[in-house]
């Protein structure tokens, strides 16, 4: 695919592997200049956009058709490539910060995110936004190319080579704070177009503008205006997942310290029971204390019992919040990139008649009405676990606060029975001194959960695709006489 041809491929028109840094001259672009390129399953070239041709600086014939590595720079990791094509192949999306090589030798530095699309792959470039990450990453990519230079070196093949490269990689991504390729994109994707929407990136209005490729640029327009409120959710969903990590650690340690807790009164009890059994020994004995210690441990077993199944329904809310985040991200970059390319051809950037331009929208609508129909479907899995997981919050909250009254009380009881300087009891006192401020915690995360609301607009957004698509079918019509 565009940046991602298998790394046992030819690299042709490439600088020889475990070259040093990109010539200094970069092929500079603004920040609003989003480009693609669409490919076949093999990684060939079938459509691109003006932008991707002035940076490449090949004109679009030498292009189409050819293998994407043609723009492949040397200091880009063969293991990448091989981890990008993984992940796709396997229907992810993938991301990366790429330097790509111009014909001239020169560079263009890109952040690049790649989608499954039809028989093939789409490709939108942006404007690396986040640079400190990605001169993180770049220096990353440094070390891998080091562990692939010595790994062919010590007389590995270029496959071998490669699947070194992406075991370093992988380990690099750890160093960096990500679980795997995809924990990476699903984080960088959101926080690239946030930053992007941030710097005042948006979709042109065309106002006057007539004819199909005007519709659609209107559509566009009106589909980003629709959805500016989810934009606004990038962060909060960001802020919400922190919170659900920091939570479902929480609720592991509180598990861990009830079981002690057990473990403390259970031997508590038993040395109650040993004072009472002593000649002389007053009050309700042991017996008496037995039923209470029952009493009180079964409420401390409830709670244990209702956080087993908890620290998983919030790591999976997690994963849910992680997911609707990114489809938001994918969708508000898919849009812009739809809206951006018509408003390019309208102004005359991009010939309608050139590398059919028609097809490259109909690519770019078609992953935007996917990308709707998989937020639609996060959104729903989405707001059925919040409802689950905030009720057993709250349940567990209130269970974890009435238990403390009880615990206090069993553990005065043990004192006065003589009990109280030993271990036990000295363990079971100092777990639960403090009471459970977990409690507090559980109630303000099933607080916010609730809180969260991602609007419903699958409906309108999929009139105004439709629409799109209307407008690009009489375009595709009127065009059919010069084809």
């Amino acid at each position: 695919m565009t940046e991602h041809t298998e790394p046992t491929q030819p690299t042709s028109q490439s600088e020889p592997v475990g070259a040093g840094a990109p010539p200094a001259q970069e092929r500079a672009f603004e920040a609003h200049e989003i480009f693609f390129s669409t490919t076949d399953a093999a990684g060939r070239i079938r459509r691109a956009n003006s932008i991707f041709m002035r940076l490449s600086g090949y004109p679009r014939g030498a292009l189409v058709g050819r293998a994407h590595n043609v723009v492949r720079h040397a200091v880009m990791p063969a293991g990448l490539f091989r981890g990008v094509w993984e992940d796709i192949e396997a229907g992810h999306a993938a991301s990366a910060y790429i330097t790509n090589r111009a014909s001239d030798g020169g560079h263009y530095r890109v952040f690049a995110t790649i989608v499954p699309s039809g028989s093939g792959y789409l490709s939108i470039r942006t404007l690396p936004q986040l640079t400190e990450q990605r001169d993180a990453f770049e220096r990353a990519f440094a070390r891998v190319r080091e562990v692939e230079a010595a790994s062919a070196a010590g007389g590995s093949t270029r496959r071998e080579a490669a699947a070194a490269g992406q075991a370093a990689l992988g380990r690099e991504l750890e160093e960096l704070g990500y679980e795997s390729t995809v924990d990476f994109t699903r984080q960088a994707v959101a926080a690239e177009v946030a930053a992007l929407v941030a710097a005042g990136v948006g979709i042109p209005s065309a106002d006057g503008a007539e004819g199909p490729v005007a519709r659609v640029l209107a559509e566009m327009h009106a589909i980003e205006e629709a959805t500016r409120g989810h934009l606004a959710l990038l962060d909060e969903l960001a802020r919400l997942v922190r919170l659900l990590d920091s939570r479902a650690t929480e609720i592991q340690a509180l598990a861990a310290r009830l079981a002690e807790l057990r473990v403390a009164l259970r031997a508590t009890r038993d040395e109650v029971a040993r004072l009472g059994s002593r000649p002389g020994a007053e009050g309700e004995g042991a017996d008496g204390f037995e039923e209470r210690y029952q009493r009180v441990d079964a409420l401390v077993l409830e709670c244990a019992e209702e956080l087993r199944p908890l620290a998983g329904q919030v790591s999976e809310l997690r994963g849910d919040a992680y997911s609707v985040r990114f489809a938001i991200a994918l969708m508000r970059l898919h849009n812009l990139a739809s809206g951006f390319f018509a408003a390019q051809i309208l102004a005359g950037d991009d010939d309608v008649t050139e590398n059919d331009a028609v097809g490259s929208l109909e690519e770019l609508t078609n992953a935007l009405s996917e990308g709707i129909s998989r937020l639609t479907d996060h959104r729903a899995l989405l707001e059925a676990r919040r409802e689950l997981v905030g009720g057993e919050l709250d349940a567990v909250a209130e269970e974890l606060t009435a238990t403390h009254g009880p615990l206090t009380e069993l553990l005065a009881e043990a004192a006065a029975a003589g009990a109280g300087q030993s271990k036990p009891v000295r363990r079971a006192t100092a777990l639960v001194a403090d009471g459970f401020p977990e409690a507090r915690d559980l109630a303000d995360l099933a607080g916010a959960v609730r809180d969260l609301e991602i609007p419903m607009l699958a409906a309108e957004i999929q009139e105004r695709i439709t629409a799109v698509r209307r407008a690009l079918a009489e375009l595709r019509g009127a065009l059919r006489p010069f084809e």
